[in-house]
């Protein structure tokens, strides 16, 4: 079996590649949903499915690379290591799984976690046809999380605000503002939209081709960025001893941490895609859990994050220090080191074949 680090790619176009690839070699179809827009080097770019197994399958696994753009790179490398080295080609009987590489493609393929619409797709589904949420708290904290500039002087007025918040509240309660998901500030940080992106209608689409008719779908969301380097945490946001929340620990292990309880290394969020796959996959039980990954320290991420915001919504992207900037963000949630690829990719494999053997 190759190391983890042999499935990770350089870039999106890369990835897209080899995913190609491996699935030609195992006689594998590849289901490709265009985007309207392409890549940085006018490639085409989309969101591509593989489903391994019977269509009509009664348990089917959906794994999920790329919902947030950069953080695909984890996801698509656990998916070519699935495929290439095998771990697919005896299924349980009555048993299919779902690939999506690139549910962002847009985000993976110009190094940002959001979509071309500046959304968080994991903040995405709520009811839009209803008044959207209101998150006071992320209102006072949102000029500190888009600066005037990344000067010096700046920044440390921006980082002071954010103190000032968390000592007056505490530090679960920033984490909260900040990440759990706002609808006013369209130039903002974990945006939810103003409406459905391209990203969402086109799940909807997988949903219903792939997802509908099963009794059970069961989906791991690869995701990176929160916790202590090259460690994972499984999430739900199931309540504890909900029959949502038995199947979790069922199918992946007695670790599963709610967001409901606080125990999770995520607040607990708005308009996240586990509550839209709920809807769409009903009447059939969902199990969904979220592979989070460390990466670097949480002050390390939100800085690469606002950086980045700040260089897009200023209209700096051929600046001098882009490059730079756009680097630290893909180290921030894709680290280059060998060592991380390979804990976080066997994290990512025994997740999956320990899941599909209790399906």
């Amino acid at each position: 079996m190759r190391s983890g680090q042999h499935h990770f790619s350089a870039d999106y176009a890369t990835a897209r590649r080899r995913l190609v690839e491996a699935c030609a070699a195992r006689g594998l179809t590849v289901e490709s949903h265009r985007h309207p827009l392409r890549g940085p080097s006018g490639e085409p770019i989309a969101l591509d499915v593989v489903r391994v197994g019977p269509a009509d399958a009664p348990r089917r696994l959906l794994l999920l690379a790329g919902t947030h753009g950069v953080e695909g790179y984890f996801g698509a490398a656990v998916i070519h290591g699935l495929i290439a080295d095998g771990h697919l080609d005896h299924l349980p009987r009555g048993v299919a799984v779902v690939m999506v590489h690139g549910v962002n493609p847009w985000g993976f393929a110009w190094t940002r976690r959001v979509t071309e619409e500046n959304v968080d797709l994991n903040r995405n589904w709520i009811d839009f046809s209803a008044p959207r949420p209101h998150h006071q708290d992320y209102e006072r904290i949102a000029d500190a999380l888009l600066p005037e500039s990344l000067e010096p002087a700046s920044l440390a007025a921006a980082d002071a605000a954010l103190r000032h918040f968390a000592r007056s509240n505490g530090f679960a309660a920033l984490q909260a503002a900040v990440t759990r998901g706002q609808y006013h500030f369209a130039d903002g940080l974990y945006f939810g939209g103003f409406g459905p992106t391209w990203a969402r209608r086109r799940m909807a689409d997988v949903a219903a081709a792939h997802l509908s008719g099963a009794e059970h779908v069961a989906v791991v969301d690869f995701h990176s960025g929160l916790g202590t380097y090259g460690t994972g945490e499984l999430i739900t946001i199931a309540a504890p001893n909900s029959a949502d929340h038995e199947r979790a620990i069922h199918l992946f292990g007695d670790t599963v941490k709610s967001t409901l309880t606080g125990e999770s290394l995520s607040a607990h969020l708005t308009g996240s895609l586990d509550e839209g796959l709920a809807a769409l996959t009903r009447p059939a039980h969902l199990t969904f859990v979220a592979l989070e990954v460390g990466t670097r320290d949480g002050q390390t991420v939100i800085a690469a994050l606002r950086d980045d915001n700040w260089l897009h919504q200023s209209g700096r992207l051929n600046s001098g220090g882009a490059a730079a900037i756009k680097a630290r963000l893909k180290d921030a949630f894709a680290p280059g080191e060998a060592e991380w690829q390979d804990r976080v990719h066997a994290l990512g494999i025994d997740c999956v074949t320990g899941a599909i053997a209790k399906l």
